[in-house]
């Protein structure tokens, strides 16, 4: 059963990249607390459920970057980011490029 929950909260994190569903409405959806299911998420993926969302949304980003004609401050927002500078520098720390440097391509 929690490997089941686990998948079907990767696939609603996945699902809610672009809209402000937080990772404890996930959990709420779910039936669990918000922090046994950080700790069970964490067991099965090696990530805090945070991390994974946030390594989804810099894939996502890299490919809006690559596929679309978004500013990357658009992509930022859309995304969900604090700001297109945080945007930015964690992207920077995950991709080892800025997304300024993909979109010039």
């Amino acid at each position: 059963a929690q490997v089941a929950m686990i998948g079907k909260a990767r696939l609603r994190i996945s699902d809610t990249l672009e809209s402000n569903v937080t990772i404890q409405q996930i959990a709420e959806e779910l039936g669990v607390s918000y922090s046994n299911f950080r700790k069970l998420f964490k067991e099965y993926t090696g990530l805090s459920p945070a991390t994974y969302q946030q390594e989804l949304r810099l894939r996502r980003a890299k490919e809006l970057l690559t596929t679309t004609d978004l500013s990357v401050k658009e992509i930022a927002y859309r995304l969900n980011f604090e700001s297109p500078d945080y945007f930015s520098a964690k992207f920077k720390a995950k991709m080892g490029c800025k997304p300024s440097d993909i979109k010039q391509k």
